[in-house]
C-alpha cells in the first residue's frame, strides 16, 4: 500500500472519530466563542480578560524578528518592528504578498488553493491585481469627494441616534448599548458607497443578513477546522464530510446575498462602487469579468469596512474615560473652529488637526487587529541573521509596531498610554503639523495595504469630531475603566462592556442635532450624483 493511501485512510478515520465526538457533544463551530486571539494568543501567557497584557513584553524579549513555534510545533515568523515589516512587506514584497494556505476559506468560496473568492485571502496574482484596480476608483483619492457627503449625513444620523439613546437611558449608557448605533452608521456608509443602499435603522433585515454572513466568515477564518490541518479532507464527499456540508451551505448563502446586493447596486439610480466596478472591469481589457467575482470583491471590501470600524471607534469612549484631558482640549478646539451653530464638516479639517491626531492615536493605541492578517514567505530568505523558510507564515505585529520606540518617541508619552499629541509637531510660525509620515500598521503595508484606508480615516475624523462636538463623556459612578480589559471577536479585539454617562454639552447641541437631523432623509443621489458623473 502506498504512503498516500495510508495517509488518506488515516485522515478518513480521524474525520470519522471527530464527527462522532462533535455530534455527541452537540456543539457546532459557530457556537464556540473565542477566548483568545488566533495565532498570537498562543504565543504569550496573557489572562483571558486582558488578552494583550503580556504581548508587549513578549515582543520586547523576542526582538524585531522572532520565530516562535505554535503549540511547540509550527514555526511562525513575527515581525515586531517597523523596520522589519518595511524590509519584508515593502522592499521584498514580491516574496511576501501571498496569504498562508487556508483550506476552510477556500472551501466556503468553492475555490482552489490560493484562489479564494474572498479577495482578502486570495494570492497576489493577476486576478487579485485586477480586482484591486476595480476597487481603486471608488475607495481612493478620486472617490473621496463622492462619499464624504454621505459620511457627513450618517454622522448627523449617529448624533440623532445617540441623543435618543441618552434620552431613553438618562442616567448612564454603555459601550454595549451604543455599539449597534455605531454598527448601523458604518453599515449605512459602506453599503451606500458600494451598493447605493442606505440603512435607516438598526432593525433592517438586510443589515442583519450581512452581519450574520460576516460573523460566520470571520469565525471560519479565525478557527481552523480539521481540513486546515489535514488538507486531504477537503476532497471528501459532502455526505461524509461535515466540513464540506457546512462550507457548501455558507457558500450558497454568500452567493445569494452578494448577488442580491450586486444587482441592487447595478440598478440603483445613483453612483456607487458596484457601478464603478462594472465600468472599470469593462475597460480592463479582460473579455468578461464574471458578475459573481465582482460581487465577492465588493463583499470583501464591505466586510473589511463594516466589521472593524464600529469596534475601533468604541475605544474613543474608553480613551475619553481613561484620559479625559484630551477631550477638554478637543472641546475647546471644536468650539473655536466649528462653533456651536452647526456640526463639523470636512471643510473644517485643516483647523482640526488635533481631531485627526486623536483618530491616529486610537488606531495606534488599540489596533483592532493586533496581529494583522498573516502572509506567506515564497522563498527561503534571511533578515537580521534570522533564516526564514519558504512557506512559513509571517505576521506583522501591529500592536508592537505602534509601540516601536524608534518610530514613536517615548519622550512624547508612554507608548502604552493614549497621547494624541505624539502625532503633532510644531513647525515654523507655531502652527501644528499632523505627522502623516508615521505608520498606521493596522492598515497593513506594501502591496496588500488596505484599499479602504482613506474611507476609514475620513470616517474616523468625522465621527470623532461629531461625537466630541456634541457630547461630554463621563465615568459612571463606581465604574472602573481598565483599558487592558477587552474581548476577542475573531481576529479583532473590542473593549469589555463599560458603563458611562453621555451628555449633550448644552441645549445648543441638542437644538442643532434635532435641526440638522432632518436632513438625513435626503436621497442618496443628492450626495453621490449620477453614475455618469462619477465615472468622469
Amino acid at each position: 500500500m502506498s504512503t498516500t493511501s495510508i495517509v488518506t485512510i488515516f485522515a478518513i478515520c480521524v474525520s470519522i472519530l471527530l464527527v462522532i465526538f462533535r455530534w455527541n457533544k452537540g456543539n457546532s463551530d459557530t457556537e464556540t466563542k473565542l477566548l483568545k486571539l488566533p495565532l498570537i494568543g498562543d504565543l504569550h501567557s496573557s489572562p483571558l480578560d486582558k488578552p494583550l497584557l503580556n504581548w508587549d513584553s513578549w515582543a520586547r524579549d523576542n526582538g524585531p524578528v522572532a520565530i516562535p513555534k505554535l503549540f511547540g510545533i509550527i514555526p511562525v515568523v513575527v515581525l515586531n518592528s517597523y523596520d522589519a515589516v518595511t524590509e519584508l512587506f515593502s522592499r521584498r514584497s514580491q516574496w511576501y504578498s501571498n496569504r498562508p494556505a487556508s483550506v476552510s476559506m477556500e472551501m466556503i468560496t468553492d475555490d482552489k488553493s490560493g484562489q479564494s473568492k474572498f479577495t482578502l485571502m486570495h494570492d497576489y496574482d493577476e486576478h487579485l491585481k485586477l480586482h484591486h484596480r476595480i476597487l481603486a476608483p471608488s475607495l481612493g483619492a478620486l472617490g473621496s469627494p463622492r462619499y464624504r457627503p454621505l459620511i457627513v449625513l450618517e454622522s448627523k444620523q449617529l448624533l440623532v441616534d445617540l441623543l435618543n439613546a441618552v434620552r431613553t437611558s438618562p442616567g448612564e449608557i454603555s459601550t454595549h448599548s451604543i455599539f449597534p448605533l455605531l454598527e448601523r452608521t458604518q453599515a449605512s456608509i459602506i453599503l451606500a458607497l458600494h451598493y447605493g443602499l442606505r440603512i435607516a435603522d438598526c432593525e433592517q433585515k438586510i443589515l442583519h443578513d450581512v452581519i450574520d454572513i460576516q460573523t460566520q466568515i470571520t469565525h471560519v477564518a479565525a478557527t481552523p477546522a480539521m481540513p486546515d490541518f489535514i488538507p486531504l479532507l477537503r476532497h471528501l464527499p459532502a455526505f461524509f464530510s461535515p466540513w464540506k456540508r457546512a462550507a457548501d451551505k455558507l457558500y450558497a448563502a454568500q452567493v445569494d446575498l452578494y448577488l442580491r446586493l450586486f444587482n441592487h447596486g447595478r440598478q440603483s439610480p445613483g453612483w456607487n462602487a458596484t457601478k464603478q466596478a462594472i465600468s472599470t472591469a469593462e475597460k480592463s481589457g479582460i473579455d468578461k469579468v464574471p458578475d459573481l467575482d465582482i460581487a465577492f470583491n465588493m463583499a470583501t471590501s464591505v466586510q473589511g469596512g463594516m466589521e472593524t470600524f464600529p469596534r475601533q471607534i468604541l475605544w474613543l469612549f474608553i480613551a475619553a474615560l481613561h484620559r479625559p484631558s484630551f477631550v477638554t482640549r478637543a472641546h475647546a478646539l471644536l468650539d473655536e473652529v466649528v462653533g456651536r451653530d452647526r456640526m463639523p464638516l470636512f471643510s473644517d479639517r485643516a483647523g482640526l488637526k488635533f481631531i485627526d491626531a486623536i483618530a491616529s492615536e486610537i488606531l495606534r493605541w488599540r489596533p483592532i487587529a493586533p496581529g494583522a492578517i498573516p502572509r506567506r514567505a515564497d522563498r527561503d530568505d534571511e533578515i537580521d541573521c534570522i533564516k526564514i523558510k519558504e512557506g512559513v507564515t509571517i505576521m506583522a505585529n501591529a500592536w508592537g509596531i505602534g509601540r516601536d520606540a524608534k518610530v514613536f518617541d517615548p519622550a512624547l508619552g508612554d507608548l502604552d498610554d493614549f497621547v494624541p499629541e505624539r502625532w503633532l509637531r510644531v513647525v515654523d510660525g507655531g502652527e501644528e503639523k499632523l505627522m502623516t509620515e508615521l505608520p498606521l500598521p493596522v492598515f497593513g503595508q506594501g502591496r496588500r495595504m488596505c484599499q479602504g484606508k482613506r474611507v476609514a480615516t475620513d470616517g474616523l475624523y468625522m465621527q470623532i469630531a461629531s461625537i466630541l462636538w456634541a457630547f461630554d463623556i463621563e465615568a459612571a459612578d463606581g465604574e472602573e475603566v481598565d483599558p487592558w480589559e477587552m474581548v476577542v471577536a475573531g481576529f479583532m479585539t473590542m473593549p469589555r462592556e463599560v458603563k458611562f454617562r453621555l451628555r449633550p454639552r448644552g441645549d445648543w447641541a441638542t437644538r442643532v442635532i434635532e435641526r440638522d437631523g432632518k436632513d438625513v432623509g435626503k436621497a442618496l443621489d443628492a450626495f453621490l450624483g449620477v453614475v455618469d458623473q462619477g465615472e468622469k
